[in-house]
């Protein structure tokens, strides 16, 4: 009876990990977040700085209208929250992320502000993916 239930849920856990969502790439070659009503792309620039950019269902960029971005960064030191300001293509952080990655960054995402937040946990690595050559936090590969 033990064997039985041990492979009924070894062949449950196989079958989640095949249907596990796949990190979608963003255009810029960030990583793409699936909000709603439109996707999100969180990247990192060469200056550290971030920039979130809204696209329609077709990956065509729009113009940022009533949406409200919010990002903290969690490194070792403690919490730093970014002020993020809009642009006329996306928004984009006034000042840097700070230095100490590998940690975790939180992106909140309202579609208006009186909408209920979406909150995206990511974990900031900058090193590149040896396999598709992107920066980690954004890597596609499976396994990673």
């Amino acid at each position: 009876m033990k064997t039985k239930l041990l492979l009924t849920l070894f062949t449950l856990a196989c079958g989640s990990l095949l249907h596990a969502e796949k990190i979608a790439a963003g255009p810029k070659g960030g990583r793409l977040l699936d909000s709603t009503p439109l996707k999100a792309e969180f990247l990192v620039t060469t200056e550290r700085r971030v920039e979130v950019t809204f696209y329609d269902d077709h990956s065509n960029p729009i113009l940022p209208g009533a949406q409200l971005v919010a990002v903290t960064a969690e490194p070792a030191s403690g919490r730093v929250a970014l002020e993020m300001e809009k642009t006329a293509t996306h928004f984009a952080s006034k000042t840097a992320l700070p230095a100490g990655e590998p940690y975790r960054v939180v992106v909140q995402i309202r579609a208006t502000p009186d909408a209920k937040p979406q909150n995206f946990r990511l974990d900031l690595n900058l090193a590149t993916c040896g396999e598709c050559q992107r920066k980690e936090y954004a890597c596609t590969c499976e396994g990673h």
